[in-house]
């Protein structure tokens, strides 16, 4: 492939959760195959790429997507053309909950979100705090979810995994969801950071540019990166049934 445009989006406004691992863990998977990239990270008042392959955007407190929230709004078309042509979407926690229709919070008040992901957020009293288990059609995913909000997807058709253990985010028929995927986007409250930990989903994203290249994904080289998350993964799963989650309310 040639070279792959990653784009970070608020890297020092939305990254309290080690969301940078997220895109060291792209990178790396690049890298592990050959594939030249590059790396632009954009602040509040910077355009946003139009060449972007893969667009990431990390977690922040409610405070922090206010400040962040008109710039947000102002790239609502970029994004959007970016989804519709096939790029890669990567978002967590409350990046994620921004980029859907809108925000519902406790006291009554709502946030507009940017309108490009198919699903609506309600902040909740109940705040859901502990390690996770999520199957989806590509890749069983653990990490850490600590989040007060309840989704609402538009079409279930975009519900991307099903918790094994944990809470999730939203409704799935009898059980309960985690992860959204439309088109080539991906959100959700699995934190970690969850690309780290789960390098078959970083996988997704880099297939998911050579899909839109009409391209093969390259082999991958043997690398001792699988192996450390592999271990990871093992001893969060080891744990996760005694160590279980917290509800706290708020």
């Amino acid at each position: 492939m040639n070279t792959v445009h990653i784009v970070q989006l608020y890297p020092a406004e939305l990254g309290i959760t080690g969301d940078r691992g997220n895109v060291r863990a792209v990178e790396q998977r690049l890298t592990a195959r050959g594939v030249e990239h590059r790396t632009t990270r954009v602040a509040p008042g910077e355009a946003t790429p139009d060449d972007a392959d893969i667009v990431i955007v990390g977690n922040g407190p409610l405070s922090a997507l206010r400040g962040v929230h008109a710039d947000f709004l102002s790239r609502a078309d970029a994004l959007r053309a970016l989804v519709d042509d096939g790029a890669a979407l990567f978002a967590v926690g409350g990046s994620a909950e921004l980029l859907g229709a809108r925000i519902e919070l406790t006291d009554g008040d709502r946030v507009a979100g940017v309108g490009i992901l198919p699903y609506r957020v309600a902040r909740t009293r109940d705040r859901r705090v502990g390690y996770i288990t999520v199957d989806t059609p590509d890749a069983r995913v653990v990490g850490f979810e600590d989040h007060a909000s309840e989704w609402t997807l538009d079409d279930p058709a975009d519900a991307y995994g099903t918790v094994i253990a944990g809470r999730g985010s939203y409704a799935r028929g009898a059980g309960r969801g985690e992860l959204v995927r439309h088109r080539n986007a991906i959100a959700g409250n699995v934190q970690g950071p969850v690309l780290p930990l789960n390098p078959a989903l970083a996988d997704v994203l880099v297939s998911a540019v050579a899909d839109r290249r009409g391209q093969a994904v390259p082999a991958a080289r043997a690398e001792e990166f699988d192996e450390y998350a592999r271990g990871a993964r093992e001893a969060i799963e080891r744990v996760i049934h005694d160590k279980g989650f917290k509800t706290i309310q708020l």
